[in-house]
């Protein structure tokens, strides 16, 4: 199923970019700013990382706050980039994975549910920016994630695509467009949720043994 496949569609946090805890002290940060008592939790955070922001905002904030999670989202988008650059970092590996794919000739490509200023604020963090080939997020047309990935797949008609990514957004969008999902299963997701998933990986690092393994089998 990997065999031939020239484009890698990657999704963003829980599959490159480790990014609870910034996001933990951003919002809880922003909750101080808002005088509310209540704080997340990493636990609450890791389980809505990688949604739209709309079921983000709406699934970390408790009842004393989430009538403004509209307010409370341009505050926190305001001050992300300097969260991330204090305490994100990628998952380990990330930066070599892409150099041994980009010098392969992958033709590797971010997509995500996050805004343009979080995409551009990670591709900092991780390093990856000379790899990366083209990347685009949900907000910059309002796409969901299988139309975007559908544009992505035409602008590199021709060439095999697969999708790694670490929640079931990410399985539903590859399959929607009749292409293969990897699970980062050391990301945010369940093992559960990730079920319907082609293939897997336990780390970021094992990506380019797979698709080498699967050309071999060609």
């Amino acid at each position: 199923m990997l065999q031939d496949t020239r484009v890698i569609i990657f999704d963003i946090d829980g599959t490159l970019l480790n990014s609870v805890y910034f996001n933990v002290e951003n919002m809880n940060n922003t909750l101080e700013h808002f005088d509310y008592v209540y704080r997340v939790s990493e636990e609450r955070v890791r389980g809505y990382l990688g949604c739209t922001a709309e079921e983000y905002y709406k699934g970390v904030l408790d009842e004393s706050c989430v009538e403004r999670w509209e307010e409370i989202r341009a505050y926190n988008r305001a001050h992300m980039a300097e969260a991330m650059a204090a305490y994100g970092k990628g998952f380990e590996g990330v930066d070599n994975t892409f150099s041994i794919l980009h010098k392969t000739g992958y033709k590797l490509v971010l997509y995500s549910n996050c805004s343009r200023a979080y995409m551009e604020a990670a591709l900092d963090v991780l390093g990856i920016r000379n790899y990366v080939d083209y990347a685009e997020c949900v907000k910059d047309n309002g796409l969901a994630k299988p139309q975007l990935l559908a544009k992505i797949l035409k602008m590199y008609e021709g060439c095999k695509g697969v999708v790694v990514g670490d929640r079931i957004h990410d399985i539903e969008a590859a399959h929607w467009n009749y292409i293969p999902c990897i699970a980062a299963l050391y990301g945010f997701g369940q093992e559960e949720e990730m079920k319907e998933a082609d293939y897997t990986l336990y780390s970021i690092k094992e990506l380019p043994a797979l698709l080498d393994k699967e050309k071999a089998h060609a």
